[in-house]
């Protein structure tokens, strides 16, 4: 029999603030998943097990899946066993289960009675052709909290776990202006080293070879599978001593350039955190992926892939607001 909900909850509360988690908090009320039997292949940290409580609450029969698409955290791992939560490689997952509940499209092949909750923009590929329900979290505003300002700030506080300091008057190239691009940048402004931004072309050959040549670091952030194969001549990296960082899920410099080349060999850098979000930010997306599991539950969402309703997202910013510990002045960034 699965832990208590109470004891998960008693373990996490001496690493995070109840302000930390006010979305998924208000979780725990009642159990509106009742029997409902989920596999949930969210990334594995530690603060990942407030949503596993939730669930739990909730009366969910809950087994989690790793995938080698995304990394997690071995120990954690460990931990949902002796909570006896079952662990099974995502791969490998059978079914059918009530509810699938992806990330990165790593469970789209398991069978599922009442649809998919899909976590990731990446995963929506998967799911494109897909004729039952998928509750895509990524397409909405509350998933920016993650992408944009929680990554953002991970990847500047992952530069200095390594000891690597961004110094005033120092060049940080960012590769992409997507969520995580754009939150990379906001964060940099913020913390003051950098003083402006100026934008080059990716087209740009050789103004975004002489950009990275005159930088202390360059990070990838495209989400595109070798998206700077042939952008850059992989000779000058060599040549230079600019560090070169990744914060998506693919391999995005490429081939060309070994892996010992990259921090964290060219894996997202953040994952090198024990959490590579910060419960403040990591909170609002795992309570909406959770929220799609109701939803798909009470088939309340119709076939082919579903945006988190409008309302729904203004009610859980309400709750950040109000209760949470994301500063007023960044939400305001979210678009």
């Amino acid at each position: 029999m699965p832990a208590s909900p109470e004891r998960i909850l008693e373990n996490l509360f001496p690493f995070y603030r109840q302000e930390e988690f006010p979305v998924l908090l208000p979780q725990y009320k009642s159990r509106p998943l009742e029997g409902c039997r989920i596999i949930d292949a969210s990334p594995v940290f530690r603060n990942t097990c407030a949503k596993y409580a939730s669930l739990l609450a909730a009366g969910a029969e809950l087994t989690v899946a790793v995938s080698p698409v995304m990394p997690y955290d071995s120990e954690t791992a460990v931990l949902l066993g002796q909570y006896g939560i079952p662990v099974v490689e995502a791969e490998r997952a059978g079914g059918p289960y009530d509810v699938v509940m992806d990330c990165a499209g790593a469970l789209s092949h398991v069978p599922s009675r009442c649809g998919y909750v899909e976590l990731t923009r990446s995963g929506a590929e998967r799911y494109a052709a897909c004729t039952q329900p998928v509750w895509m979290v990524d397409a909405g505003k509350i998933k920016q909290i993650e992408t944009c300002l929680g990554t953002g700030e991970s990847f500047f506080r992952a530069l200095e776990s390594l000891g690597i300091k961004n110094e005033q008057g120092q060049t940080l190239v960012v590769i992409g202006h997507g969520k995580v691009g754009r939150g990379i940048a906001l964060h940099a402004l913020r913390r003051k080293p950098l003083a402006s931004a100026s934008f080059v072309p990716a087209t740009d050959r050789e103004t975004l070879t002489d950009a990275i040549r005159h930088a202390f670091c360059a990070v990838t952030a495209t989400g595109k599978r070798h998206a700077m194969s042939g952008l850059i001549d992989p000779a000058m990296l060599f040549s230079s001593g600019v560090l070169l960082a990744n914060m998506g899920v693919e391999d995005e410099w490429g081939p060309e350039i070994p892996k010992n080349r990259l921090l964290n060999e060219g894996r997202p850098l953040n994952f090198i955190l024990s959490d590579p979000t910060q419960m403040r930010y990591i909170d609002p997306p795992l309570a909406l992926h959770n929220q799609g599991a109701l939803e798909l539950a009470e088939g309340r969402v119709l076939p082919g892939l579903f945006p988190p309703p409008p309302e729904m997202e203004e009610h859980f910013l309400s709750l950040i607001r109000s209760c949470g510990s994301v500063p007023p002045d960044m939400l305001n960034w979210i678009s």
